[in-house]
């Protein structure tokens, strides 16, 4: 049997691309192991920059004096209606042979967008700041899968991409420990520009070490004929081709009704703690931060292997497992909410956070595998454009709305309830997702056809 190390040679940066690289002699296997890690320290640091404004929710309320509204479309609708509209055209940009130049410009922005962040004297400078960084990461995240994509061959992909989005439980971890740390004893600005500083360094590697995969992984370049469909088009053409694979369309809808429960929890839990409890900044980021941020990295490492070795024995699994674990998030979701005591909600946020976080890597794998190869940014892009747009987007909005407004009945427990509220996305989503089961064998035999 293949090991995971032989499969990096199979779908690998080929030799003469290696080798034609500045300062760099290591076999293909070696130059795979780079990149990957390379392209995790990016989306560690692309994570940090867009979750920290959650651990800062309170400070900056107190500071700048807004309101839960205001915060909601902070941390949720300003990053994601750029974000989401621009990566659509960023990733057709992208899939065009500019996917490490795209990355790296986009690093560049979001970090800069990040220090304005800290930098913002009031409350629509802050609110602008994020737009930035929303428009920066836009080309982040479809850029790096397209380049894992190209990297890793199809068996491997699941669990190769699992270590760039494990990051983001890593990232999320961090910003809640150092942002709620720096933000005690510095200021949230603080916490803001730290964000910013690894950037110029990690867009150097970037430009100077990395370039373009000349070809993509031999398991899917093997055919002579590829499918038209699967070579260059408008991205009109595109977006028609992918929408008209049912469990994709499918797929991104039920994932974008399930991410506004994920994205309120998500953008609102520390500051419910806060309030609920009683507690820092940085007590939040040192327990529920780091279980949090444990529990989505055991989510997401589980959920890629998991969804690799599933899909292998029925393709339909690649469905199921997205859908089930959405449906059980939503108890888990509503038993942290309405814990008795801070112990009982600690112990109960693994779970909830497993359950709610295990669908990522597997429908990111899905996504790549209904794309074909000529749309792979295009398909991650229009993914999140769907699902960040309504999800990211309205969640943590509808959330603040709903905690303003139930606040004359329930007081300090109005965000609680809100919460409890919004966490019914979750099994909707899951129940739309799994509506795909019955054609995504059929519609992932059409993305390869040759």
């Amino acid at each position: 049997m293949a090991s995971f190390a032989d499969s990096l040679t199979d779908g690998g940066i080929p030799a003469s691309t290696v080798t034609s690289m500045p300062g760099v002699t290591a076999r293909p296997r070696a130059m795979a192991y780079y990149v990957l890690a390379l392209l995790c320290l990016i989306s560690l640091l692309g994570y940090y920059d867009r979750y920290l404004v959650a651990i800062l929710v309170e400070s900056i309320k107190h500071d700048l004096g807004v309101s839960d509204a205001q915060i909601g479309l902070l941390t949720g609708f300003a990053f994601a209606l750029v974000y989401s509209l621009m990566a659509v055209p960023v990733a057709r940009y992208s899939d065009g042979g500019r996917r490490v130049m795209v990355l790296g410009c986009s690093l560049l922005v979001w970090s800069a967008m990040t220090a304005l962040c800290g930098l913002a004297p009031g409350f629509l400078v802050l609110l602008v700041a994020r737009l930035g960084v929303g428009m920066g990461e836009a080309g982040g995240i479809p850029s790096t899968h397209a380049l894992v994509s190209d990297t890793f061959p199809a068996r491997w992909r699941a669990t190769a991409l699992s270590a760039t989005v494990v990051i983001g439980g890593l990232g999320f971890m961090i910003a809640n420990a150092a942002g709620g740390w720096v933000a005690d004893h510095c200021g949230w600005r603080a916490a803001f520009l730290v964000g910013a500083v690894p950037a110029p360094f990690l867009a150097f590697l970037l430009f100077t070490t990395v370039r373009e995969p000349s070809k993509a992984p031999i398991s899917e370049t093997s055919h002579t004929n590829s499918s038209p469909a699967d070579q260059p088009m408008t991205i009109r053409g595109a977006v028609s081709l992918l929408l008209s694979r049912r469990s994709y369309a499918l797929l991104c809808a039920g994932m974008a009704l399930a991410t506004v429960g994920s994205a309120a929890t998500l953008n609102w839990i520390p500051a419910f703690l806060m309030r609920e409890y009683g507690l820092k900044a940085s007590e939040v980021g040192s327990s529920y931060g780091l279980i949090m941020g444990l529990a989505t990295i055991a989510a997401l490492l589980v959920g890629g292997m998991l969804g690799d070795l599933l899909a292998r024995i029925d393709p339909r699994w690649a469905i199921r497992l997205p859908a089930a674990s959405f449906v059980l998030a939503t108890p888990l979701t509503l038993m942290f909410l309405f814990a008795p005591n801070l112990h009982a909600a600690l112990w109960l946020a693994a779970p909830m956070t497993l359950f709610a976080s295990l669908a990522t890597t597997p429908a990111y794998a899905l996504v790549q595998r209904l794309a074909g190869s000529g749309n792979r940014a295009m398909a991650t892009a229009l993914y999140l454009l769907i699902v960040n747009l309504f999800g990211m987007g309205s969640g943590p909005a509808i959330a603040g709305w709903l905690s303003d407004r139930l606040t004359a009945g329930f007081g300090t427990q109005a965000l609680q309830y809100a919460l409890a509220c919004v966490s019914f996305a979750y099994l909707l989503g899951g129940l739309l997702i799994a509506c795909a089961a019955g054609t995504v064998a059929r519609d992932e035999v059409a993305a390869n056809r040759n």
